[in-house]
């Protein structure tokens, strides 16, 4: 009996032993693979070629968090990285150089945005990619900073497009937030035939919501910016009346209507910035797009597929 154990034993033990060996011969072959394929050549402009380690610092360079991506958003990135590269061999072929205050100034924005990223500025710094990915920035920057937005465009767009700058209806609104149900229904009695500014006030002795000192004044809101349940009940209030008391995860709350706002249309000023922003972002995408069709049929460039650990359908 003693022995049958001692050999069960000994065959469970032989087996743990060559499943986490094959495990580790498994992710050492892994690792292998993939510095392997970090050698590998992906993409190729005229004389110069990129490697998969260079895809994936470009990748760190525009995901510095390193939060994992699907291979759908690589695929995209690798369109960009083909295009970019495009133009940073055209860069160079014009002489185009980065100045030292530029690169500061991006590291300094870096710094400023990713604040927790311990040594990533430093690590930014020694990066070559950071370099390419900067210059990059900059051709498209001598490309586009004569384009501009002339008034007449903006009103053309605003005339042929009115449709989008319809405002919908909208509601002023204040509150009462209290903690009792019973204070809640005395303060509805105290103040169902109150005005304005004895609402306020009461809000102010009273509410224990966060914009009590302004009187209870919520905001501005359009349909679709406020819990379903609370939108029902104050879209359906006449202006300066009442709610019936709300009960939330917070607490009890009175809704006053302070003001009904009826669907209305954006005068061209009021417009005016959104049109132009949108206009412009659409004549620098036109501008950069002709750009890179232009450089693909004047430069060699070859991609790679088979050394891509993700499907790539690109021109």
């Amino acid at each position: 009996m003693k022995k049958a154990v001692l050999i069960m034993l000994f065959l469970v033990l032989l087996g743990a032993a060559l499943y986490f060996g094959y495990d580790y011969f498994k992710d050492k072959q892994n690792t292998e693979k993939t510095a392997s394929q970090a050698g590998k050549p992906v993409l190729r402009v005229e004389e110069q070629t990129y490697t998969l380690a260079d895809f994936q610092n470009y990748v760190r360079i525009l995901n510095p968090e390193e939060r994992e991506l699907p291979a759908e958003a690589l695929a995209l990135l690798f369109e960009q990285f083909v295009e970019d590269k495009l133009i940073l061999y055209s860069a160079r072929k014009q002489g185009l150089e980065l100045t030292g205050e530029e690169k500061e100034a991006f590291l300094r924005r870096m710094s400023r945005d990713y604040p927790a990223e311990e040594g990533l500025t430093e690590k930014l710094a020694a990066d070559r990619g950071l370099e390419e990915s900067l210059l990059v920035e900059k051709y498209k920057h001598e490309k586009i900073r004569e384009t501009v937005v002339t008034d007449e465009e903006v009103k053309k767009y605003y005339e042929e497009n009115k449709k989008d700058f319809l405002a919908p209806e909208r509601v002023k609104v204040s509150q009462i937030l209290v903690s009792s149900g019973e204070q809640a229904i005395k303060l509805r009695e105290k103040l169902q035939r109150a005005g304005e500014e004895e609402f306020r006030q009461a809000a102010r002795d009273y509410s224990q919501a966060p914009d009590a000192y302004k009187g209870g004044l919520m905001g501005v809101f359009k349909p679709g910016e406020l819990p379903d349940d609370m939108e029902k009940v104050i879209f359906s209030l006449e202006e300066g009346r009442l709610s019936t008391v709300f009960q939330s995860a917070y607490g009890y709350h009175l809704f006053r209507l302070d003001k009904k706002y009826s669907p209305s249309l954006l005068s061209l000023e009021e417009a005016s910035p959104r049109i132009r922003n949108l206009l412009l972002e659409r004549k620098v995408k036109d501008i950069v797009t002709r750009e890179v069709e232009e450089l693909k049929a004047t430069y060699h460039w070859e991609v790679f597929r088979e050394n891509l650990p993700f499907k790539y359908e690109g021109n």
